[in-house]
């Protein structure tokens, strides 16, 4: 357990996932331990833009609405107004964040790790 607490010190993501994903067996258990993952190492609230679109404007991403093993959606201040946003959409300003790595974990878990 003591490797998944310090698991944002691990460099390599592969090394990360793997770690994320210890005693998760089949699809779903490892859908459900990366849902942990994210809840665990996530921390609220930060800046981002529109994940790919350097010129988007920023936004404060406030929290989770919804984290299910196939969705994960954040709620968002743009401007005062507070609207949706799916995870894989978000970018951390900030790339050196822990914020940045575990999003970034979450894109390569979902496309097929």
């Amino acid at each position: 357990m003591a490797e998944y607490e310090n698991i944002l010190t691990e460099k390599n993501q592969e090394k990360r996932i793997e770690i994320a994903l210890t005693d998760a067996y089949g699809e779903d258990e490892q859908q459900t331990a990366f849902c942990c993952y994210i809840e665990d190492h996530i921390t609220f609230p930060f800046v981002a833009r529109i994940r790919g679109d350097k010129d988007s404007t920023m936004f404060t991403v406030l929290g989770f609405t919804s984290v299910t093993p196939h969705r994960v959606v954040c709620e968002i201040d743009l401007k005062g107004t507070i609207s949706r946003m799916p995870l894989t959409e978000i970018e951390p300003v900030e790339k050196h964040s822990s914020n940045y790595f575990v999003i970034d974990d979450y894109l390569k878990f979902i496309e097929g790790y």
